[in-house]
Order: C-alpha cells, then sequence, then structure tokens
C-alpha cells in the first residue's frame, strides 16, 4: 500500500475505531436502557431501600491502612477489656509482664507521654455504645481525632470479620470481598468505574470519558501480598480497571503520560487504529458488516482510546502533586530517618483527584504502608508495637485530617478539600491485631476475627436525616472473652455498603451474588444494608 493511501485509511480507521468505543462496554439493551449497576428501580421493593440522592456522596475515598490495624488501641478501645490480665489495650501497660525489663518509652503510658499529644487521658469517649451495650472509646493512637468533633460526629464504626489469617489471603478479602479463586473476585474501584462510565448518576455526572473514574495510589516500592487484587477485574471488561498510581516523590508518571517521547503521537495512533481496524475485518462474518464480538478486543479498543488521550491526564495528575513533603525528623521521641512524609503525599494526592472541578474521581482508595512501615510490610507490627502504631497511626490519621474541611473552622483551601457532605471516608484494613502478646515479644499477631472499619461522611450523620439518626453510632460488637466480634459484617457486606452508599446496585451481574453477603433474597440483603450496617432505618428512598 501506497503511503498516501495508508495515511487516508489509517484517518478513516481512527474515525470508526474512536467512535466503535463507545459501545464496547455496554452489553446490547434498548437504547434507554440503564447501564450496569444502575438500581432496579421498576421494582418496588428493591426501588424502598435506594438510598435517597442527597445521601448518596460524590466520592469515595478509602484509606486502607495495611498490614494490619489494631483496633484495641485506635477505634475499639473499652478501657476495662483486659485491665485485670493485661489485653487489648493493656498489653504493654508499665506494669504488664510484657514489660518487664523494657524501658519506660516502650511501654504503653511511656510511649503516649513521650507524644505530647497534649491529652492528659489516653482514650477519650466516642459517644456511642456497641452491639452488646459497651461505652466505646477512642484510643491513644486516634488522638489527632479529637480535636476534630465535626469527623467524630460523622464516623460509624462498623465490626468487621472473617477467617483470612495471612495477607496473602486477608488483602484479597478486603480489597473485593471475595476470596482468592472466585472468578469475580475484583476490586472495589472496579466496579464504581464501570457503574459511571456507563451511566449518569442523580447530580449529573457519569459517562465514557478518557479520564478514570477510580484510582489506587500506592507508595514506590512498596508490593503488599496480592494487594494486585485491588485493580483486578473479575468478570467486568477491562475498561472497569482502576488506574494504578504509584506514587513517588518527583515522580515522571506527568511526563509520561505527556507522550513526549513520540515525535508524531497522532501518526502513531493513526497506524495502531488502522491494523486494529484491519483486525476487525477479519472478525466479520460473510455478509455481515459488523465484527464477531471479543471481549478481548473491546478491552484493547478501550486501551487504545485511553493511550491516545493519556495527555488528559497530565492536568488531572499533574507533576506539583508528587512534589516531596518532608517527614518529620522524630515523632514520639523516635528518630524516622525518612526523607519524604508518604502518607501525606498519598492524601495529598487522593483528595485533589476527588475534588476537581472537572473530571473529579468517584473513588480512590489509598493504600497507606505508614511514615515508616515495619520491615514485615506497612502496619504488621509483629515487633515494636507500641512504638510503631504511636508513630504510623497518628501520622497517617494527621494526613488524612488536614485534607478533610472542618465548617467549624474554615482554612485557606478548603474548596480542594474534603466535604463530608459531599464524599464519604472510609479507614480500612485486611485484619486486626490479636489482643494479647505474641509470644514473648514486642508485637501482635494478625486476627481477622474481630476488627472493625470506619465509615465518615457521606450518608453517615448526613445533616438532611432526623435527630435519631444523628451523632456517631457503631455496629457489632466484640468479646472480651477472646477478642472475637460476636457481630459482624463480612469484607462482602462491607463492600456492598459502600456501593449502595453510591446508589449502584450491589447485586448486579457479574458483581456479588445475594449469598456473597449471607442472604437468599436481594430486597432483605439491601434492606439489611441500608437499616442494619449503614444505621439509616427509616430512610426513605
Amino acid at each position: 500500500m501506497k503511503r498516501r493511501s495508508f495515511i487516508k485509511s489509517a484517518a478513516s480507521a481512527t474515525a470508526v475505531a474512536g467512535a466503535g468505543v463507545f459501545s464496547i462496554l455496554k452489553y446490547p439493551r434498548g437504547a434507554s436502557a440503564a447501564g450496569w449497576g444502575a438500581w432496579p428501580m421498576d421494582d418496588k421493593a428493591k426501588a424502598a431501600a435506594f438510598l435517597p440522592t442527597e445521601l448518596q456522596p460524590e466520592g469515595v475515598l478509602e484509606l486502607h491502612v495495611n498490614g494490619g490495624m489494631s483496633c484495641f488501641d485506635t477505634f475499639y478501645t473499652i478501657p476495662e477489656f483486659g485491665q485485670d490480665d493485661f489485653r487489648f489495650m493493656h498489653i504493654f501497660d508499665e506494669a504488664s509482664p510484657a514489660s518487664e525489663g523494657r524501658q519506660a518509652i516502650d511501654t504503653l503510658q511511656g510511649r503516649w507521654d513521650s507524644c505530647q499529644t497534649g491529652y492528659a487521658e489516653m482514650t477519650q469517649a466516642f459517644g456511642a455504645t456497641d452491639g452488646d451495650g459497651n461505652e466505646l472509646h477512642l484510643g491513644p493512637w486516634t488522638w489527632p481525632f479529637w480535636s476534630r468533633p465535626d469527623v467524630i460526629s460523622r464516623m460509624r464504626i462498623v465490626v468487621t470479620a472473617h477467617d483470612q489469617v495471612a495477607h496473602e489471603g486477608a488483602n484479597p478479602k478486603s480489597f473485593t470481598g471475595l476470596g482468592l479463586g472466585n472468578p469475580r473476585m475484583a476490586g472495589l474501584g472496579t466496579a464504581i468505574q464501570r457503574y459511571f462510565t456507563e451511566n449518569e448518576d442523580g447530580k449529573g455526572g457519569g459517562g465514557i470519558r478518557p479520564a478514570p473514574y477510580s484510582y489506587v495510589l500506592s507508595p514506590a516500592g512498596y508490593a503488599p501480598f496480592n494487594a494486585v487484587a485491588a485493580s483486578s477485574v473479575g468478570a467486568h471488561p477491562g475498561s472497569a480497571r482502576p488506574l494504578v498510581v504509584s506514587v513517588e516523590p518527583d515522580s515522571e508518571l506527568t511526563n509520561l503520560l505527556a507522550r513526549t517521547a513520540i515525535d508524531n503521537p497522532d501518526a502513531f495512533d493513526d497506524a495502531v487504529a488502522y491494523y486494529r481496524a484491519e483486525y476487525a475485518g477479519r472478525l466479520k462474518s460473510f455478509g455481515h458488516s459488523t465484527a464477531a464480538r471479543s471481549a478481548e478486543r473491546a478491552n484493547y479498543d478501550f486501551s487504545a482510546f485511553a493511550r491516545e488521550n493519556a495527555p488528559v491526564l497530565t492536568d488531572i495528575l499533574s507533576s506539583d502533586l508528587f512534589n516531596s513533603i518532608a517527614a518529620p525528623a522524630q515523632l514520639c521521641q523516635s528518630n524516622m530517618g525518612v526523607p519524604d512524609n508518604m502518607p501525606a503525599m498519598q492524601a495529598r494526592l487522593a483528595t485533589s483527584l476527588l475534588t476537581r472541578e472537572q473530571n473529579a474521581a468517584r473513588y480512590v482508595l489509598w493504600i497507606d504502608a505508614g511514615l515508616q512501615p515495619r520491615p514485615t510490610g506497612g502496619h504488621d507490627v509483629h515487633a515494636a508495637s507500641v512504638r510503631y502504631n504511636a508513630t504510623n497511626y497518628s501520622n497517617t490519621f494527621t494526613a488524612l485530617l488536614d485534607q478533610i474541611a472542618d465548617p467549624m473552622n474554615p482554612r485557606d483551601g478548603d474548596e480542594n478539600r474534603i466535604d463530608l457532605d459531599r464524599q464519604m471516608v472510609v479507614i480500612n484494613t485486611e485484619f486486626g491485631r490479636q489482643p494479647f502478646q505474641q509470644g514473648n515479644g514486642t508485637g501482635t499477631n494478625h486476627h481477622p476475627g474481630g476488627y472493625v472499619q470506619m465509615f465518615i461522611g457521606g450518608p453517615m450523620s448526613h445533616p438532611s436525616l432526623p435527630n435519631n439518626l444523628q451523632g456517631p453510632s457503631v455496629y457489632g460488637a466484640i468479646s472480651e472473652t477472646d477478642g472475637f466480634a460476636t457481630t459482624a459484617v463480612s469484607p462482602a457486606q462491607s463492600r456492598m455498603m459502600v456501593l449502595q452508599s453510591l446508589g449502584i446496585y450491589p447485586f448486579s451481574t457479574q458483581s456479588y451474588n445475594v449469598s456473597d453477603g449471607g442472604y437468599t433474597d436481594e430486597v432483605d440483603a439491601a434492606t439489611a444494608i441500608r437499616d442494619e450496617f449503614l444505621g439509616l432505618e427509616g430512610v426513605e428512598a
């Protein structure tokens, strides 16, 4: 083929391929049919469980405290638990056998004093009881929250439990709600990306665009066990995959997105489009004008569409968002020994993605490894738990709260911070830590049998709700006997909670079966998610 003919054909192929992208995401359906994940409003029983549009957040920031966050010295502290036998919060009390022969700063009280928080007591009343009637407190390492009653008043603590003891199984469970080997296992961001690509929501957003709706952020060089599950697509099309961003100072990502390495990007795209069209032609049966459907070809078409439009992301992922934020030299009298405050950098980027005026994200997963990650990975405190919990938790929580606007204390730039009326924050982890010492050491082991997640903002205590649904709240309970949950949600149910909060039907094909949530009826499941788990009983659609 002559060069002139090739260029003419390539230009035509580009136009055809570009138009085709807009048809590859939906399965054939009527022109007026809703896209994937739309709530079945034509079914009155199911429609009754739909959250009113004004309660639905515009976006969700999920902070995943990776490595296993202890709940007994953070968000599920009951001071009386374990006080007599040095368990739960009291494992490393000054008088505990576990603290014998150790320096004072390596005890709970000693480390608390070294942090100089300005608070005399190590816990603060949360203002709500758990499912067993116990008065809940916020533990010592949540102290950055204590000066933010606006955030605490919008918080719902949700007890969670599963049976995966190892990171390799627990990470996929916490990210997707489903276990390894399940062909439907997909990251939460995948369902959200697909929904907003195929639908316009009640607030006027959604539709096909080059900019992703979902992102996964992780620190450069940090590779937690099976964290790839967070961006897995399961049975969804490849176009639903979230964009994974490795966060590091002075990242080259912005330059790469600008496609400066290619002398003539348009000619490159024309050539690729030509060969894509040639391949599609081979898939046409005799007498038919359309190519046979192929999931992999559709996925490739969308990736080509995204590649051609990659420069759109140069503004969204601008280079200034990767500028270093210096780490504190010391925290709680411990030398940090790291140059960059990675949690603060991730918090800044996540917030920017969610609060943009144009091309705002609907979901950002921030995989947090802490300011000073443990050698075994992130917050995996098999040793020196008091030291690392004191420094890493408080730093990460401070970074998060700095990005949440405080209506009682306005600051410059609040328009670019998270507004809890418009966004929801979820704090998650793959499992908790055991309520007792690990061996004779200074740490605690994995504990999937009873831990917590936090849902903050969005529909939680939304200003439009009645007084009986205002204020901090708790779902579930953990037993003092063994630290296992007596009432809890499963990881699958917690994923359904997020989807339902966003107005996405959790039981859409290729997502969750109703049995994944332990139910046999979709109406019963959706009603339980709204009324019991989200605590929104009585709210009418």
